[in-house]
């Protein structure tokens, strides 16, 4: 959900370096103020469960020093867990805001700093819609992964692959800029991969001719 604000940001930012379609303008808008909303939703009725990260280990503590590189290891590990679950997991609505308003004011200095150079705002619009272009890898990833497409419905597929059509033929139309162009063309082709999975893990047949197993998750 942290993806979807900052591209909308960013692609604001980089119409008003390069001014194409008002329409897309109003889209990144849109597209903005709904994930804020969702982000409030969630944050409103997600319930709240205290989190106290384990210390770390000092390994000089240790009577058995064959065991101080596993204990160190350990801390790391749970340092790393903390860290990520500290990030864009608070649990208050505002903590969010603070963190986009923060994220703002630095790309309004570089902005500022460097909106005559036009590298800079081209660089806006291949950052913002070169990561959009990217947003189905997460679920191809997890298909591969597991060899199976449960819990992933036709319609949602079915979406996917239209909107992304539909927006390809909007922005060859309108003759938006290269970087729209290419997201379109990046994301039809990790759709089409996404197609070719469902219809592969979703046929025992081909499956099986395949030589294709299913893969779980040993439960700890």
């Amino acid at each position: 959900m942290v993806v979807a604000p900052t591209l909308g940001i960013l692609r604001i930012f980089f119409w008003l370096g390069k001014r194409f379609d008002v329409t897309l303008l109003f889209q990144s808008i849109a597209m903005l103020t709904a994930m804020i909303l969702l982000l409030y939703t969630v944050i409103k009725y997600k319930p709240i469960v205290p989190f106290n990260p384990l210390i770390r280990q000092d390994s000089n503590t240790s009577s058995i020093s064959s065991l101080d590189d596993d204990v160190l290891s350990v801390g790391q590990h749970i340092e790393y867990k903390w860290y990520q679950r500290s990030f864009w997991a608070w649990d208050h609505f505002l903590d969010y805001v603070n963190c986009l308003l923060v994220y703002i004011t630095i790309i309004s200095i570089l902005y500022i700093l460097f909106h005559q150079h036009s590298e800079f705002i081209e660089a806006l619009g291949f950052l913002s819609l070169g990561i959009e272009s990217t947003l189905p890898v997460p679920q191809i990833l997890t298909n591969f992964k597991h060899r199976n497409t449960d819990g992933f419905s036709w319609l949602i597929l079915a979406s996917w692959f239209l909107g992304d059509g539909f927006k390809a033929f909007y922005f060859f139309y309108t003759q938006s800029p290269l970087q729209f162009v290419i997201c379109a063309i990046v994301q039809l082709c990790f759709d089409t991969v996404v197609v070719v999975q469902f219809i592969i893990f979703s046929s025992p047949t081909l499956k099986k001719s395949l030589g294709i197993r299913e893969h779980y998750e040993p439960i700890a």
